[in-house]
């Protein structure tokens, strides 16, 4: 059963990083909206409200509707990363073979020139 800190059921689906760069990235919008507003700017500012409170909140509609969940622990995706089975296989077949040698070829065509 998930605590009320953990993202799992509890509606956050947004990572801790995501979040501060979407409050900082909307306040900046807002910020720039109200010291000079125009019709242009306020769209923007509605969007830089949107954007402060997917930052507050840790929720994104769209990231639901996608299927999207970026607030999972670092942990849980150096996890995945790690169990990812073309990774592993890659890393033991590593090298596969040696490369073919490289030979060189000089002098043996002739120009059409003669």
């Amino acid at each position: 059963m998930p605590n009320a800190l953990s993202s799992e059921g509890s509606g956050i689906n947004v990572g801790a990083a995501e979040r501060i760069g979407s409050a900082a990235l909307g306040a900046l919008l807002v910020g720039g909206a109200l010291l000079r507003p125009s019709v242009g700017r306020l769209i923007l500012g509605l969007g830089g409200a949107a954007l402060i409170q997917r930052g507050l909140s840790g929720y994104c509609g769209l990231y639901r509707s996608l299927g999207v969940n970026t607030a999972g622990s670092d942990r849980d995706r150096r996890d995945y990363i790690r169990d990812d089975p073309v990774d592993e296989a890659s890393d033991e077949s590593f090298p596969a073979s040696d490369p073919p040698p490289w030979t060189p070829v000089a002098g043996t065509a002739r120009s059409a020139a003669t």
